[in-house]
């Protein structure tokens, strides 16, 4: 390449780069204040969350730590969000990828199941926490909600869709068949939480579990 050429390849903004390092920084503080609050709830309690505690398990000041998050609410907030939006996803991609509507009951049913099977702690931040936290828990704005209605969509939406494209009405309205069988695989693991804490686990195992819900579903799909 002559130096002519080299001359006239424009040169990185200096600024630009800047400012991509400094959003890096304040995503990864961010998702570290986030791990900080999941620790101390996990460990501690809803009622344990406090900017203060929260801030000494991060390792910053509680005035970089208000940066980030105004209050507890919000900071509570952010963590269950994360799991819902991501359970979201998970299903969304897993109904997306089967062909009937049969078999898409049997995806949301089978990917909450095992999604949070393993992981008990993250279904009780996601589902359990703003039934035992009382006032002092999970907190919604109406703009919060705003961001939590389109998650409905990813759970269900594809599945309502391939259940409206049968030829065989079904007994029950696509969408709040779609609703059921989710609720059903919470069930499944509320009751999982339930006798893990007794110390006396379930008969069934969870495959049998989920196959034995999806062939429910299926009857009524």
């Amino acid at each position: 390449m002559s130096q002519k050429e080299n001359s006239s390849k424009p040169l990185p903004d200096p600024t630009l780069a800047r400012r991509a390092r400094q959003q890096r920084r304040r995503d990864q503080s961010r998702e570290d204040i986030l791990a900080a609050a999941r620790v101390v709830m996990l460990r501690d309690g809803i009622g344990a969350v406090t900017l203060d505690a929260v801030s000494r398990e991060a390792g910053m000041s509680k005035t970089g730590l208000y940066y980030y998050f105004a209050s507890k609410e919000a900071l509570v907030f952010e963590l269950v969000f994360a799991v819902w939006q991501s359970h979201g996803e998970r299903v969304s991609c897993a109904v997306d990828a089967v062909e009937t509507g049969q078999e898409a009951l049997s995806a949301v049913i089978r990917n909450t199941v095992e999604r949070f099977a393993p992981q008990m702690d993250d279904f009780r931040l996601a589902f359990l926490v703003s039934q035992i936290s009382g006032p002092s828990g999970l907190q919604v704005s109406q703009e919060q909600f705003e961001r939590i209605r389109p998650l409905n969509n990813l759970i269900l939406s594809e599945a309502t869709a391939k259940l409206s494209e049968s030829d065989r009405p079904g007994v029950v309205e696509p969408r709040l068949l779609g609703f059921l069988a989710f609720v059903s695989a919470l069930g499944v693991l509320t009751m999982k939480g339930l006798v893990e804490s007794l110390g006396d686990p379930l008969l069934y195992s969870d495959e049998q579990l989920i196959d034995g819900l999806s062939k429910v579903f299926a009857t009524a799909s």
